[in-house]
């Protein structure tokens, strides 16, 4: 959210969003003749779906009043969409664009009373939502002039050729340190801690209260090879705050987390044990005995009149004969005629189906209770530790969106560490410096409290 205010002293509370498809109706009517002159005959449509990124600013009334579409090409046909980049730099070698670097706007339309502020508010927002982002190109004939509310923002660096026309077209650009800049980053000294304790306080007062009034400024003194605090700042003024250590327990982040990914956070050593032992011996044996009985269950499935030899036949006669007598004192109107091979061919299949539930019981108990040895199982990591953490951070919400400026100079404060981590809180809302960390799975009898995050050196990499 915004305030503008136009030549004429009115004022308007605006905000930014995406633009959205019920946005292009409105879109076409604030289109000039003007408008059409510097960008072309555009199919808003077709400009929109092709968008890499399209900002829309309103009013509390949800009127429109303005909106700018970015893609990274330059329009106008001016060089190829697949290779701009050589065109550019011929252009001007000391611009360092790419295409992870550079936007070109190909639409920029606003209420003509608030376009200037519009204009700037649009071009902030930018620079804020895609933190890699450092240069905007805008491209128009070169007859042209930007009018009023552009030249306020963009500036020319020169001329070069179409593709497709016969005339020169102009280049101009905006750069970020000039609407939303990269934060300076620095050690922290005692003197930042007036400047940071209204941003800690804003958030928390826990620390205040637990640690005393002077909290922050004992823990900058405190500073040593291990433990760094480090600040950004904007205009000499501290805006954010982050504390560093070497000293991890990586004892208890190894029987808590799956570190296999990362190697536990640790340089890889001869002696360290990634996998299970292989216990052949017991394992053996008990894949004998698990074959051993299947096969016998098997055997009595599959020829249950075997299972039972003359002489078990002639005792279970017997037995048949005495369990007959008793169900007959029982139940008189039971029936006598049953005859002793019937008793015994049914007593055979009762005997094998029992047993094999017996032997199907014990297998499955057997072959459950194996693998469970093996999820308990810990990697063992001897090598040193290669992370550090981050044990306290904090940055006033104006400037969060540029939390990963601090990173590029923590990592310069320990080069033999390749991994930073933080843990927060389950449940803990997300903000913009764990976006670019990875969440660490668990394991599932972890009862630690917290989730970590994780962020290699290599994210610093920009190609």
């Amino acid at each position: 959210m915004s305030v503008l205010t136009s030549p004429r002293g009115k004022v308007e509370v605006v905000h930014c969003r995406r633009t959205e498809s019920q946005d292009i109706y409105c879109i076409k009517n604030l289109i000039r003749k003007f408008t059409q002159k510097l960008f072309g005959s555009l199919n808003i449509i077709s400009l929109l779906e092709k968008a890499n990124l399209a900002i829309t600013l309103h009013n509390d009334q949800e009127e429109i009043m303005a909106q700018a579409t970015f893609l990274d090409y330059p329009n106008w046909n001016v060089a190829p969409q697949e290779d701009w980049v050589s065109v550019f730099r011929e252009l001007d070698s000391e611009i360092p664009c790419t295409p992870l670097n550079t936007l070109f706007m190909h639409l920029f339309v606003a209420v003509d009373e608030y376009s200037v502020g519009c204009c700037k508010e649009i071009i902030r927002t930018v620079f804020k939502a895609v933190p890699d982002l450092h240069f905007i190109f805008l491209i128009v004939p070169s007859y042209m002039s930007l009018g009023s509310t552009l030249i306020t923002v963009f500036n020319q660096v020169g001329n070069i050729p179409s593709l497709t026309y016969d005339e020169d077209f102009a280049v101009h650009i905006c750069h970020r340190h000039s609407h939303y800049p990269q934060l300076h980053i620095r050690k922290a000294r005692v003197e930042d801690h007036d400047d940071l304790v209204p941003i800690f306080l804003h958030h928390d007062t826990i620390l205040k209260e637990t640690y005393g009034k002077y909290f922050l400024a004992e823990l900058i003194e405190a500073q040593d090879e291990e433990n760094h605090a480090i600040v950004c700042e904007v205009e000499g003024v501290a805006v954010g705050f982050m504390n560093v250590c070497s000293r991890v327990n990586m004892q208890l982040l190894h029987e808590c987390f799956d570190l296999g990914p990362f190697h536990g956070l640790c340089t890889p050593h001869p002696d360290d044990v990634l996998e299970p032992p292989q216990e052949l011996s017991v394992q053996g044996s008990s894949g004998a005995e698990l074959r051993s009985s299947s096969q016998e269950c098997q055997q009595i499935v599959k020829e249950p009149q075997e299972a039972v030899s003359p002489e078990a036949g002639e005792s279970i006669q017997r037995k048949s004969t005495e369990e007959a007598a008793v169900e007959e004192a029982l139940s008189p109107v039971q029936s006598e005629n049953t005859s002793e091979a019937e008793d015994t061919e049914k007593l055979s299949q009762e005997y094998s189906v029992d047993y094999t539930d017996y032997c199907i019981s014990n297998t499955s108990s057997a072959s459950i209770s194996l693998p469970e040895e093996t999820s308990n199982f810990r990697p063992i990591y001897r090598g040193a530790s290669t992370a550090f953490c981050i044990q306290m951070f904090c940055i006033d919400e104006k400037h969060e969106a540029r939390s990963l400026d601090f990173m590029n100079f923590v990592f310069s404060l320990f080069p033999d560490k390749n991994f930073c981590i933080i843990s927060l809180p389950h449940l803990t809302p997300e903000f913009v410096l764990i976006q670019n960390f990875v969440k660490i799975v668990p394991f599932n009898n972890c009862t630690l409290d917290q989730d970590l995050y994780v962020f290699h050196r290599a994210g610093l990499l920009k190609i």
